[in-house]
């Protein structure tokens, strides 16, 4: 599977590929996630990593780009100056509300499509905007926003994704949230199930 990812990866002159997952993430993992972003940056030379920024396998999965190749890093936040100090100079930062109105409605279109459930919170935040409530809604609003992309900001769609999930419930939350967009989008899931034999 290895092999058949890199050239398939290869072939693009600018992969884009998502590195992420749940937030909990036990110690004797951490070292997978980093040896992987570091197999991936290598054999990839040429492909860009994109992250929701949130604290757990995000961060772990960029710990050491972050030093060594921080031009390479994309930054997909719900809010501008999210995590801020997790940021390092030299990367990509885009927020949600970079985004033009149209583009904004096939993020919403995408993820009420993966996630129905959410409908009220989402509808919620598009009629109030920001507050403790709908805050959440961003959050998955961004999610789908790292597969999906945005041409107005020169953000193309995800080309792989690579997750890090909780064994005993692999698709809940925005972690979950973000691998149903991918599917939606026949964006390429791989999760520790996979790229575990890699390392």
């Amino acid at each position: 599977m290895k092999q058949q990812f890199l050239k398939q990866a290869q072939k693009s002159k600018r992969p884009v590929v998502l590195l992420e997952g749940t937030r909990k993430v036990p110690a004797t993992a951490t070292p997978g996630l980093q040896t992987l972003a570091h197999l991936l940056a290598d054999s990839l030379p040429a492909a860009v990593f994109r992250s929701g920024n949130a604290q757990g396998a995000d961060t772990l999965f960029f710990l050491g780009m972050a030093a060594e190749n921080p031009e390479r890093l994309e930054y997909i936040l719900p809010y501008p100056k999210q995590g801020k100090q997790r940021i390092p100079p030299k990367a990509s930062v885009f927020a949600l509300g970079d985004l033009k109105p149209e583009e904004l409605k096939a993020v919403v279109a995408i993820t009420l499509a993966a996630s129905p459930e959410l409908e009220s919170l989402i509808r919620a935040y598009l009629a109030r905007g920001r507050n403790r409530v709908t805050v959440k809604a961003m959050y998955l609003l961004r999610d789908a926003l790292k597969v999906i992309g945005a041409e107005s900001l020169g953000l193309p769609p995800a080309d792989f994704g690579f997750f890090f999930v909780n064994p005993e419930n692999p698709l809940t939350g925005g972690t979950g949230h973000t691998i149903r967009v991918c599917r939606a989008m026949q964006v390429p899931v791989f999760t520790q199930d996979d790229w575990g034999a890699w390392l």
